[in-house]
């Protein structure tokens, strides 16, 4: 899962390279810094070995989430093994992490080093311990206990599955998501929300812990997370939701270990260096494991809007026959728009499409991206946008622009009769 707290994470130390008058703060010494997260169902494991940035002119920040992007200053030619001390004779009991693994479908980078697939073994309750020798002589050690569970649950509107399961509907306006876990070794509970695009591709919206087993999510909850950032420390009056009708929703539920809730539950703190729970001897970071499992949530949302309802789309796109339902809902409505979301299924360009369309309403004008992978061509998406004015219980012909924005062809948009008035929820 490519998640920003499922990933291995970089600790940043920042040092400050200002003058007070004639003193000057001297640039920091650099220390080593490990990263890694064990987790049984993951094919291959990486631990990420680096330097602490010194506040030298050379030592700039980059944007980025490992392992997608490459070390800051990365540590080659370390020695990194990990050793299952619960279980040493197996065959992937010691493991040898490497640089650059002969395959080609992971990502070279200096400061990276990958195990062989499906090493270490990890069982719940094994003690796993982490070793790197750096070239320099530095000895970075850290020690994970795998966490274990007998079953996790999600539960919506007296609807529970075990996860992983079927897909849950959820009504954002009136549902609750409740998140459990049958814990048997483990600390805390961490959830996390990525909503899947029309592609079919997942982007994180939210993620969240807690030192419990349980956790719940109101359905229009906003999402607060996105206001704390180093400008603010208030919260804004119009944060976005969660969850937004119309739209599908990969809900992952993770049972980490106490080392990486501690990791994520404290900070560095640039001035005093203080605050952060460092569980490394040696260095600095992470060392720790967890399990995971997802489950698909499909959000829909009460009727509340003339414009929204099921919508149907047909005709012929590109000489290829089309005929799909929209069943679409009103989100945030903003100075001279609103944003919109819907269910797509039935036949599209390229065969059977069943996932979601983003875009927006200006008035009765409708605006709708749809996006469908390319069969038999790897990370090929086609994107065709239907735009134009609708009416209650018309069918309007509607133009259809390509990637390049330019009309391709023309449809049939039908847009149902205004909805039944729904009243207005009685909320505590």
């Amino acid at each position: 899962m490519t998640t920003r707290s499922l990933m291995a994470l970089t600790l940043v130390v920042l040092a400050a390279g200002c003058e007070f008058g004639e003193t000057a703060i001297p640039d920091g010494e650099p220390i080593v810094v490990v990263n890694a997260v064990m987790r049984p169902a993951v094919a291959r494991q990486w631990i990420i070995v680096e330097r602490t940035l010194t506040g030298s002119e050379s030592s700039e920040t980059r944007d980025g989430r490992f392992p997608t992007d490459e070390p800051e200053l990365p540590i080659t030619g370390a020695t990194v093994t990990v050793v299952n001390r619960t279980f040493v004779n197996d065959p992937c009991g010691v493991v040898t992490f490497v640089e650059y693994p002969p395959v080609t479908d992971l990502l070279f980078a200096a400061g990276i080093y990958w195990g062989p697939p499906n090493c270490p073994t990890m069982r719940a309750g094994d003690t796993l311990e982490m070793r790197v020798d750096t070239p320099n002589g530095e000895v970075v050690t850290g020690v994970t206990q795998v966490p274990g569970v007998s079953d996790m649950f999600l539960r919506v509107a007296g609807q529970s599955v075990t996860l992983p399961g079927p897909t849950l509907e959820m009504n954002r306006d009136l549902d609750t998501l409740e998140a459990a876990i049958d814990r048997v070794f483990g600390r805390a509970i961490q959830l996390e929300v990525s909503r899947i695009d029309s592609a079919g591709g997942n982007l994180p919206t939210f993620w969240f812990a807690v030192d419990s087993n349980t956790m719940t999510l109101p359905g229009n909850l906003p999402d607060f997370m996105s206001a704390f950032t180093e400008d603010t420390d208030t919260l804004p009056d119009d944060l976005p939701p969660v969850f937004a009708a119309g739209r599908y929703y990969t809900v992952t539920v993770a049972q980490p270990d106490q080392n990486y809730f501690d990791f994520i539950r404290s900070a560095n703190l640039p001035l005093s260096g203080r605050g952060f729970i460092n569980h490394l001897q040696g260095g600095m970071g992470l060392f720790g494991s967890m399990v995971v499992e997802e489950n698909e949530v499909r959000v829909v949302g009460v009727l509340d809007d003339d414009r929204e309802g099921t919508y149907n789309l047909s005709g012929t796109l590109l000489g290829t026959p089309v005929d799909v339902a929209l069943e679409l809902y009103v989100g945030e409505a903003l100075a001279d728009s609103t944003d919109l979301s819907a269910f797509v299924t039935g036949q599209w360009l390229h065969g059977p499409i069943d996932g979601s369309a983003d875009g927006v309403f200006y008035g009765d004008t409708i605006a709708v991206a749809i996006f469908q992978p390319v069969p038999g061509f790897t990370d090929s998406i086609s994107g065709y946008l239907v735009t134009g004015p609708t009416a209650p219980g018309t069918t309007t012909t509607l133009p259809v622009y390509g990637p390049s924005l330019v009309v391709v062809d023309s449809l049939e948009l039908k847009r149902p009769l205004t909805p039944p008035a729904t009243p207005p929820l009685d909320l505590p």
